[in-house]
């Protein structure tokens, strides 16, 4: 579908995200397990006694995302020690409890996500504002096609200026997706003590298919719970995914959006999320570049979505004999 090969680039490039993009797309360049295995002690080295890396959930969470990305072997206690810390951060929400005995789409109060990294209404206080932008900046650091487009400043410079995290964060829903999402890639997506977040996330999906701190959908709001329902082995091919995919189709997005939404569709196997796919790498095909990429920024993991989009999809006939 797309009229050049960005493999030949993804595979000279130097870094991390490189790697990253690399391991997960099942490809090899020598000295690449070397980097992964000293980057591992690196990183358990920096982990906190409680598991956490630098107390912050959103890192943690990070951290537990890209280690199973880089298929890291030798990983293992400290995937098993930054899970241990982010059910305790889950376990002690106000809303935990609460959440057990939530059906599917009942949350229907704007804003109502059973208290989980809220309350939204406490979201402009000036210790609310610097610790969410804190989060967010992790988030951007290790999620760069999904976080905010540029650092977030944590003080007002005017009383107009719109500082701190978004509104998706500001109700919890990217927080509590982030971590939800690591913890299933991580191998507790069965594990008891995850059930409350999902009903929570479940509890808050519109009668659209979709989530919003509204009650209509919106497509930067969906994405955040679809990466969870792609991540989890039985919700992956649940009705509530079906939902949400058949939301996203009924969408237009573009720039940015295509690259986010071929990395969360590739994880379902759903006739509607590989015709989202389809139009996604067709509206980006007249837009790539001689070497196979899709211009800055995040050039390495522009083309890792596209990649994992292709292969989602599996080849496709050609024209001349479709």
């Amino acid at each position: 579908m797309l009229k050049h090969d960005p493999v030949p680039w993804l595979m000279a490039q130097e870094g991390q995200p490189a790697i990253r993009a690399r391991r997960l797309l099942g490809l090899e360049r020598e000295g690449d397990a070397e980097a992964v295995r000293d980057l591992v002690r690196e990183l358990a080295g920096e982990q906190e006694a409680d598991g956490s890396f630098a107390g912050s959930p959103m890192k943690t969470a990070g951290v537990l995302n890209l280690l199973d990305d880089l298929r890291a072997d030798g990983g293992e206690d400290v995937l098993a020690a930054g899970a241990s810390y982010l059910f305790s951060v889950l376990r002690s929400q106000p809303g935990y409890d609460r959440a057990k005995d939530v059906p599917p789409g009942s949350l229907t109060e704007p804003w109502d996500l059973c208290g989980f990294f809220g309350p939204y209404e406490d979201r402009s206080l000036p210790e609310v504002m610097a610790y969410g932008a804190r989060e967010m900046n992790h988030y951007r650091q290790y999620e760069p096609l999904l976080g905010p487009k540029s650092p977030v400043r944590a003080e007002r410079r005017s009383s107009l200026d719109r500082a701190g995290p978004s509104s998706c964060y500001s109700w919890g829903l990217i927080p509590l997706a982030h971590t939800v999402e690591a913890l299933c890639r991580a191998g507790y997506a069965d594990d008891e003590r995850l059930r409350p977040t999902i009903q929570a996330l479940l509890g808050a999906q519109r009668e659209s298919g979709g989530w919003c701190r509204n009650l209509g959908g919106a497509l930067p709001c969906t994405m955040f719970p679809l990466r969870v329902l792609g991540a989890h082995p039985t919700l992956r091919t649940s009705v509530h995914a079906e939902r949400a995919l058949q939301f996203m189709h009924s969408l237009s997005y573009k720039g940015s959006d295509l690259f986010a939404t071929l990395q969360a569709d590739a994880a379902f196997d759903l006739p509607v999320a590989r015709e989202i796919i389809r139009d996604a790498l067709a509206a980006l095909a007249p837009k790539q570049r001689t070497n196979g990429t899709f211009g800055s920024p995040c050039r390495v993991e522009r083309v890792s979505a596209v990649l994992a989009g292709e292969r989602a999809i599996g080849p496709q006939p050609c024209p001349l004999h479709a």
